[in-house]
């Protein structure tokens, strides 16, 4: 906001000279406003408002007592001046720590069109009015009123010129964003959607949903990875979405120090949360009792649920689609705007109050029972693990949008895995032990596009047992023991099979020892210095976070495997 501005000149008598100020007596003494003190000391800051020749023409700032001056001193040098020159200098005063970045471009215009007109005219040397009268404060004055007001003018100055600015916020740059980070939506970006955005925007807004990592979009939409990267970052600018981690329930989430102040203390937050993760708020209609699953005959390595297609939903999704048709049902929306568009659903007695609550005969988890769940999250303890212990409770929980919202809100924090080859040999396994490589099984064949692989949102977990949300299924055992002919096991018999759910998809697990051979250990060194997290590295090499693991067990040397 601006404080004052002020015109001065450098006068041959008097030297430098407060001509025009607004408001009256900020920046002198003024005899109209008596009971106004200056801001500061006029006398002290003279040298930089009117300065030497050699600093005219550029801008110029000085801070004192608190404020900040901002100016574009002008010499202009003709025959016509006294001493053959004449120096003037508009100003805008502001608050020092208020950011000024918008208002550099504010002075700069300023003193340029009062260059032109004393030029043309000698609008300002001609200008004798006193102090508070004449074109020169009345431009001042407006000029103040409307930036502040309503951060733009437009000020006729006579027939040919007119004063136009308009302030426009400067933000600070997006950081660079990464292959394997996820973005959500904070707004309805349909409601702003455009036929004349960019081709590249307008490819990849569809598949952002909260699930699909920046890679993933990027193959899904069939864009060049750089400029989607580039229309991620013009998004992120203007705060239309949030970076997210990718989901897995191999992941370890823990509670950051804004815990006790936020989740646990505030109730609003609390019945947000419960709206925005309960499944029980869905529409009966649409809301499944179990988790959806991959209709038969569906490409297990393309994305489900298809962008863009109805489907049952686990979430707040479906209450989304019935208040609002502009919402995707696929689509996650952020918790903020989730918790205006279910707004009009709450009844006068808002369930969410009590301590038990039902829909339907049926349980919902409340403000206590989620500020418990969120504080039995810690390190050490995969998402899996944690599920298992409160399976009960998270009934009717989708898990995804429970630990996305501690991220969005700041209380949760991811805890990395990463990489470190100690130089040492790899250690020695006993006799009759069995290799890393018999051992150890993984989830399915190395990804080659969009929907497998660790860089996958849907991407399974790393542990040796099967994830939480897991159905062990004799026909499943079956159909994968007819199709993998070639499976091969340590004592000559198959293992057993698993469908493992991550969000809502599904995925055979097996051993493909040979698929895992395309990386060589150069390939591979480059990502075990303790600076590469696992999603990066699964996602850069377009394999899964298990058969990253097992490769890992095979390395030359020995690996240690860090969580931080």
């Amino acid at each position: 906001m601006i404080k004052a501005i002020f015109y001065s000149k450098f006068d041959t008598q008097e030297g430098p000279k407060v001509v025009h100020q607004v408001p009256d007596g900020a920046i002198t003494f003024s005899n109209t406003a008596a009971s106004q003190p200056p801001f500061f000391t006029f006398s002290d800051i003279s040298f930089f408002v009117i300065p030497r020749q050699e600093l005219c023409g550029n801008l110029i700032q000085v801070c004192t007592n608190g404020y900040r001056i901002l100016g574009y001193p002008i010499c202009m040098k003709s025959p016509r001046y006294d001493r053959n020159e004449f120096i003037f200098n508009f100003c805008l005063v502001l608050a020092e720590e208020e950011d000024f970045s918008s208002y550099k471009s504010v002075v700069q215009k300023l003193a340029d069109l009062m260059h032109g007109l004393e030029e043309q005219s000698g609008f300002l040397s001609r200008d004798h009015s006193k102090s508070g009268e004449g074109k020169v404060y009345s431009l001042c004055e407006t000029l103040m009123e409307d930036l502040n007001n309503y951060c733009e003018c437009m000020i006729p100055i006579d027939e040919l010129n007119t004063l136009n600015i308009k302030l426009f916020p400067v933000y600070p740059n997006p950081p660079p964003v990464r292959a394997w980070q996820v973005p959500l939506f904070t707004v309805r970006y349909q409601a702003f959607l455009d036929e004349n955005w960019d081709l590249t925007l307008q490819r990849i807004v569809p598949h952002i949903n909260g699930v699909n990592s920046i890679r993933i979009i990027s193959l899904l939409a069939d864009t060049d990875f750089s400029l989607t990267c580039r229309a991620i970052r013009h998004l992120l600018y203007y705060g239309c979405i949030f970076l997210l981690d990718i989901f897995s329930f191999s992941a370890i989430y823990a509670p950051t120090a804004l815990f006790s102040s936020t989740i646990a203390a505030d109730e609003n937050m609390q019945r947000e949360c419960a709206r925005y993760v309960n499944t029980l708020f869905a529409s009966p209609m649409t809301a499944p009792t179990t988790p959806a699953a991959i209709p038969p005959g569906h490409d297990k390595d393309a994305v489900w649920p298809p962008v863009g297609e109805s489907m049952p939903s686990r979430g707040t999704d479906s209450i989304a689609t019935s208040t609002s048709e502009n919402i995707s049902p696929t689509a996650t929306p952020s918790p903020a705007n989730t918790s205006a568009l279910i707004s009009s659903t709450r009844s006068p007695t808002d369930p969410l109050a009590m301590s038990t609550n039902s829909i339907g005969n049926r349980e919902v988890v409340d403000g206590v029972g989620i500020v418990e769940l969120y504080a039995s999250l810690k390190q050490g303890q995969s998402v899996k693990q944690w599920y298992l212990q409160h399976s009960r409770q998270l009934a009717h929980i989708d898990i995804r949008r429970f630990i996305t919202f501690g991220i969005i809100k700041g209380f949760l924090y991811r805890v990395h895995k990463y990489a470190i080859a100690t130089g040492n040999p790899a250690p020695q396994f006993k006799s009759g032990a069995t290799t890393p490589r018999s051992h150890y099984q993984h989830s399915g064949p190395s990804s080659r596009g969009p929907g497998t692989g660790a860089n996958s949102p849907y991407a399974s977990s790393a542990g040796d047992d099967p994830p939480p949300i897991a159905q062990h299924q004799q026909h499943h055992h079956n159909q994968h023991h007819h199709r993998n002919h070639n499976y091969r096991s340590e004592d000559g018999k198959d293992k057993d099979r698993a469908s493992v759910y991550s969000g809502s998809r599904s995925a055979p697990l097996y051993d493909d020892d040979d698929d895992e051979d395309f990386i060589d250990n150069k390939d591979l060194a480059k990502y075990l210095d303790g600076m590469h997290c696992f999603d990066q590295i699964c996602t850069e090499l377009e394999i899964s976070e298990r058969e990253l693991t097992a490769r890992l067990k095979r390395y030359q040397g020995e690996v240690l495997i860090v969580h931080r």
